[in-house]
């Protein structure tokens, strides 16, 4: 089948050329005929083009048949033509030869366009023939997850709906194992115990909904329970004391970015132990197994309503219509299923978010990411005046897609990733073009994930060199084997470490030298703890505007609140997290370098 649409399309280009070649010579044959209407003119009977403007004015000898018309007469004797005479002639033939060339060639196009439409119809019934026959009941997972529920009916009641949609066979083989964690899940964690649940006013029995829907171009299946809700207190205090995320990063999460961090892997929330809940396994399965069938997990929670986990995954096609896109001199494309618009606009419609530029669409802001910087172009600068944008449909919201320009829709067989590529998640496929060549079919869902999270590939290649080269971090621990493990991550950032034994050691050093661009601390240490050398050095106008970051294996809120009064810049739990320390310096960095450029530019 995939054969069969890659044929067609080359065909379908064989008679667009075809349908070139056709006008051209159309062209050529009218530019042909007005020669030969000139040459005749000109020389096959030049005397009577002369003798025109006589018989407009006649005289009387003209008019009486005198010598004039019989000289003419003698010279229109057909026996006297010369080889001029001749050669016009048979240009003239040559001419209507041509006609008749070109209007056969267009019969057979006409034809043959003919036969190209009938076969492209065929095709489309033929592909949803074959995606009928690929596709099974959803019935068939939730058969093993009903079966699985009837061994804890004690605990819950299932209510299964939607087993008729009609799914992908390999997307639903897929599928099983993340909602088997998910309905693990929602017995463990979602319904509660059933003493809970009557304190709360509810059915000692709780119950779960497997719910699948066929929406627009997308597969959605949820697990919904109601239970008591996400605790997102204990979700933050849980990721500060696993080194996940800061103090300063909790304070600033929306409840459904908090509600997010249970898929971090490694986060828990069970209060104990056991074969399927403590273990910090689970949740970041499911999210992995989402984004690897293109899609996305999605959280809603209600604190005493109960929680719905939700995979919303495209509809697999292997032979689908694509929009071909040029970005910086590479062909690249994106399923139309996906594609909501596609726009023109001037750089003063592009404003500025949160996460970076947006654009106004339908009344929504919509994050705009560029293609170009994606594939390793730097941006020419600010003298742009418009820009090409693809808004794409994502399962959590609209994205616009920044590209140099657009192409013709074009059918195309897709080919699964693998190898290499198949850990790039903006990627979903390869495909094959009409004229053979082959390129990337981009995911928007991936390209959303990319949009949230800039910093991670729209930065030039020597970022690391040019911002944290030469900036000093003053590490403070008592630890010898912390100042080692922390050291080196600090070093893998491009940072130049210093360290010290305590805060005391580390006071001095910044009496000595006060050039560096944060201090990171412990709290607890011989001679000057952590609290103390934070108040010092706030109390010293030299280090004052020096960040302090508090990294302790403290993760109480009184520890934490008192920090953050006496100054504290970030605060974080032992042991770090690499990517966590570097990303909070790095923020805590450039937030103490704006004050100083506006100062220096007032």
């Amino acid at each position: 089948m995939g054969e069969l649409v890659t044929v067609r399309s080359r065909q379908g280009q064989t008679l667009g050329r075809l349908d070139a070649l056709q006008s051209a010579m159309q062209d050529s044959q009218a530019r042909f005929q007005r020669t030969v209407r000139d040459f005749e003119e000109r020389h096959l009977n030049p005397d009577m083009v002369r003798a025109a403007p006589d018989r407009a004015a006649p005289t009387g000898e003209d008019s009486m048949g005198g010598a004039n018309l019989t000289q003419q007469f003698d010279e229109l004797e057909f026996d006297t033509y010369n080889d001029l005479n001749i050669l016009a002639r048979s240009i003239t033939e040559l001419s209507a030869d041509f006609a008749e060339v070109r209007r056969r060639l267009s019969d057979h196009v006409v034809g043959l366009q003919g036969d190209n439409e009938l076969l492209g119809k065929l095709l489309r019934r033929l592909r949803l023939d074959l995606t009928q026959t690929s596709r099974v009941p959803f019935s068939q997972a939730a058969f093993r997850l009903r079966r699985w529920a009837r061994d804890h009916s004690e605990r819950f009641e299932f209510i299964g709906e939607g087993e008729d949609v009609r799914v992908d066979s390999a997307v639903l083989q897929r599928l099983t194992d993340p909602l088997m964690h998910l309905m693990t899940n929602a017995l463990h964690h979602g319904v509660g115990g059933a003493a809970d649940r009557v304190a709360a006013g509810k059915p000692a029995r709780g119950r779960v909904w497997l719910r699948a829907a066929e929406r627009q171009n997308f597969l959605e299946v949820s697990v919904q329970d109601d239970g008591a809700g996400l605790d997102l207190e204990a979700i933050g205090n849980r990721a500060l004391e696993k080194g996940l995320r800061s103090v300063q990063e909790l304070d600033r999460m929306s409840a459904e970015d908090r509600a997010r961090l249970i898929l971090l892997p490694g986060l828990s929330t069970a209060s104990a132990v056991s074969t399927v809940a403590g273990r910090g396994v689970g949740m970041d399965v499911v999210a992995t197994a989402a984004r690897q069938l293109g899609g996305e997990l999605l959280i809603q929670t209600e604190r005493g309503v109960g929680t719905t986990f939700t995979l919303r995954l495209p509809i697999t096609r292997r032979i689908i219509d694509v929009l071909p896109v040029q970005v910086a001199g590479h062909e690249l494309a994106f399923a139309v299923g996906t594609v909501r618009a596609l726009r023109e606009v001037r750089a003063d419609e592009i404003g500025s978010g949160e996460s970076g530029p947006e654009l106004i669409f339908e009344g929504r802001p919509v994050p705009v990411i560029d293609l170009r910087e994606v594939w390793g172009q730097p941006q020419e600068g600010a003298h742009e005046s418009a820009f090409r944008l693809v808004v794409l449909a994502t399962p959590t919201g609209e994205l616009a897609a920044r590209v140099d320009d657009f192409g013709q829709i074009e059918e195309v067989s897709v080919t699964p990733l693998g190898g290499l590529l198949s850990g790039l998640e903006y990627l979903s496929g390869t495909a094959l073009s009409a004229s053979g060549n082959a390129f990337p079919l981009l995911d928007p869902s991936g390209l959303g994930r990319l949009a949230r999270r800039p910093q991670d590939f729209l930065k030039p290649l020597d970022a690391a060199g040019t911002s944290a080269q030469r900036t000093r971090i003053l590490l403070v621990d008592d630890s010898l084997s912390v100042r080692r493990l922390v050291g080196r991550m600090l070093e893998n950032g491009g940072y130049a470490v210093v360290t010290a034994n305590d805060g005391q050691e580390a006071l001095d050093l910044l009496q000595l030298d006060a050039d560096f661009g944060a201090v990171v601390s412990d709290l607890e240490m011989p001679r000057l703890n952590g609290y103390e050398l934070l108040s010092a050095v706030r109390a010293r106008p030299a280090t004052a505007h020096v960040p302090l970051m508090i990294m302790t294996t403290r993760a109480g809120e009184k520890h934490q609140r008192l920090a953050l009064q006496l100054g504290a810049s970030d605060y974080f739990t032992k042991p770090v997290n690499e990517a966590l320390l570097l990303r909070r310096i790095g923020s805590v960095l450039a937030q103490a370098a704006v004050p100083a450029t506006s100062g220096a530019g007032a």
